[in-house]
């Protein structure tokens, strides 16, 4: 049954011949080291991750990426939980080329499960309950101690389950400080990063 104390909201029609573009990608505020950590964080209960099958091709997830104006996407499986993070620089240059080397294949049998940073329950990662209080100078110094680009940030539900609510990304932090170099300790190369992430 509708609820009749609700009116409608005013309505209209598109007017034919008027253009109606498409949104641009949104900017996120200028901040500084003195800004909420939360500012800087890529809030996944607002806004869904994209995600992508382990078996999926690497071409399938540059596509995906260029797509959805992103530079990360989420593996996980059938379950919902969390396998791994696919980023540009995971399915681009040097990397993939080296991982197929590796593994005796050529570059395009890869797939997303063989390039991706592995995300196990020993990984680093910030608890949400943390952030309250926390600035973008507290994130930016633990990125550095962590020696990482990205971190996750989880919440846990009532079986006390990891829950993944957000991650914070050096790049987009760079990005939302005016391109300023928030640090320049910051491990670059994969191995460093999948360390870090308890590899």
């Amino acid at each position: 049954m509708p609820d009749n104390h609700f009116k409608s909201l005013p309505w209209t029609k598109l007017r034919r011949g008027v253009p109606c573009y498409l949104p641009t990608a949104a900017v996120g505020a200028r901040v500084d080291a003195q800004s909420p950590a939360l500012a800087v964080m890529a809030d996944f209960r607002r806004f869904a991750p994209v995600t992508i099958a382990h078996d999926a091709a690497l071409d399938e997830a540059n596509r995906l990426m260029t797509l959805c104006n992103v530079h990360y996407l989420l593996v996980g499986d059938e379950q919902r939980q969390l396998l791994g993070i696919v980023t540009e620089a995971c399915t681009k240059g040097h990397r993939p080329l080296a991982t197929a080397h590796a593994m005796g294949i050529r570059p395009r049998e890869l797939v997303a499960g063989n390039v991706m940073i592995n995300k196990h329950d020993d990984a680093e990662v910030v608890h949400l309950k943390d952030l309250a209080e926390a600035k973008v100078g507290h994130v930016v110094a633990t990125l550095k101690e962590l020696g990482t680009q990205s971190c996750l940030v989880v919440e846990h539900d009532e079986s006390h389950n990891h829950v993944l609510c957000g991650a914070f990304f050096l790049a987009e932090i760079e990005r939302q400080m005016g391109g300023e170099s928030a640090t320049e300790e910051i491990a670059h190369t994969f191995s460093q990063v999948v360390s870090s992430l308890g590899r």
